[in-house]
C-alpha cells in the first residue's frame, strides 16, 4: 500500500502518538456544547491479516514479558474469526479504536494515546456496525477523528494492543442541539453505554457511576436516589482499557430492562429534562 509507506514518512508534531487516524473532519452545525452523533455504519477489513503486539512494558502485566514479541493473525476467508493456538478461534469483531472530537482550544495539541472527554482512544470493543457514539462538541465543526482500527479485543486490551487490523469505516454524522454530555457516550439495538475515563481506574468507575445515574435521572426521569439504587442492582460495570494511561470504564445499561418506564426506544441522549430529542437518521454518511 503506497499510502503506507508516505505515511510512515509524514512529519510528526511534538506529542502525537504513533496511531494512523483520518481528520480532522468538519461536521457543518456543529458548534461548542453540542452533541455529535456518530452511527457507525460499516467496519470492513483492508487487508486479510492483523498484528498483535506485546513485550516489556506493555500493558497491565508490564513486568512480565522480557523480550518483545509480535504475532501475525490471518483472518479465515469467511471473515469469522482468527485461527488461534490449539484448534482456539478468536471472533471478527471490527471496530474502531480511536474516534474522537478535537478537545478544547485551552487543552491545545494531545496525543492520541490517553482518551478523554472528547473520546479518543477508548478502545470499546462493543462501538461495532450498527453502534452509535455520541460525543460532547468543544469546537466549531466538532474536528471528528478516527483510526487505530481493530479486528478482535477483550475488555481492557491487557497486553497493550489488539490485533490491530486495517479496515474502511463509514460513518453518518447528525448533530444534536441538546448540550447534555460530559463524557462519551454510545448505544445499540440492547444497550445503553456511559463512560467514565480518568488515569485512576477508581474514579474513572465513579465517573462512569455518576454518569449513569445522570442519564437515568435526565432521560429516563428517574428520581437520583432510586437511580443510584438500580445502577446498583441492574447496571453491568466494564473496564474497555486499562493501558493507555487513562482508563475507560463503561456502564452498561440493557435497554430491555427499563422498558416498563414507557418508553420504547430507550434513548441514550435526549428526554425529559433536555432540549433536544433523537432526529429522523438524515445526515451526513462518509467512508473513511
Amino acid at each position: 500500500m503506497p499510502e503506507l509507506l508516505e505515511m510512515a514518512t509524514m512529519p510528526r508534531p511534538n506529542g502525537a502518538s504513533g496511531h494512523v487516524l483520518t481528520g480532522p473532519i468538519g461536521i457543518e452545525g456543529a458548534e461548542p456544547d453540542d452533541v455529535l452523533e456518530i452511527r457507525v455504519l460499516d467496519v470492513s477489513p483492508r487487508v486479510p491479516y492483523g498484528v498483535n503486539v506485546t513485550g516489556p512494558g506493555c500493558g497491565v502485566l508490564d513486568d512480565l514479558l522480557e523480550r518483545r514479541s509480535t504475532r501475525l493473525f490471518r483472518l479465515d476467508p469467511d471473515q469469522r474469526f482468527y485461527p488461534f493456538e490449539g484448534g482456539i478461534e478468536i471472533p471478527f469483531g471490527p471496530f474502531a479504536g480511536i474516534m474522537a472530537v478535537a478537545p478544547p482550544a485551552s487543552v491545545g495539541i494531545v496525543s492520541a494515546n490517553p482518551p478523554d472527554r472528547w473520546g479518543g482512544n477508548m478502545d470499546f470493543r462493543d462501538l461495532v456496525a450498527g453502534s452509535t457514539l455520541y460525543l460532547p462538541v468543544f469546537l466549531p465543526g466538532g474536528m471528528f477523528y478516527i483510526g487505530d482500527t481493530h479486528g478482535a479485543q477483550g475488555h481492557g486490551e491487557v497486553d497493550q494492543t489488539a490485533i490491530e487490523h486495517s479496515m474502511a469505516v463509514t460513518v453518518q454524522f447528525i448533530v444534536h442541539k441538546c448540550g447534555v454530555l460530559k463524557y462519551p457516550r454510545a448505544e445499540n439495538d440492547d444497550h445503553v453505554w456511559c463512560m467514565g475515563i480518568h488515569a485512576d481506574l477508581y474514579t474513572a468507575m465513579r465517573i462512569a457511576n455518576q454518569e449513569v445515574v445522570d442519564y437515568l435521572v435526565t432521560v429516563m426521569a428517574m428520581s437520583g436516589v432510586e437511580a443510584y439504587r438500580l445502577s446498583s442492582l441492574l447496571v453491568d460495570f466494564k473496564v474497555a482499557e486499562a493501558v493507555n494511561g487513562n482508563k475507560v470504564v463503561v456502564a452498561e445499561v440493557h435497554k430491555d430492562r427499563l422498558r416498563p418506564l414507557g418508553k420504547a426506544d430507550v434513548p441514550a441522549v435526549g428526554g425529559p429534562h433536555s432540549a433536544a430529542r433523537l432526529p429522523s437518521p438524515d445526515g451526513a454518511a462518509g467512508r473513511l
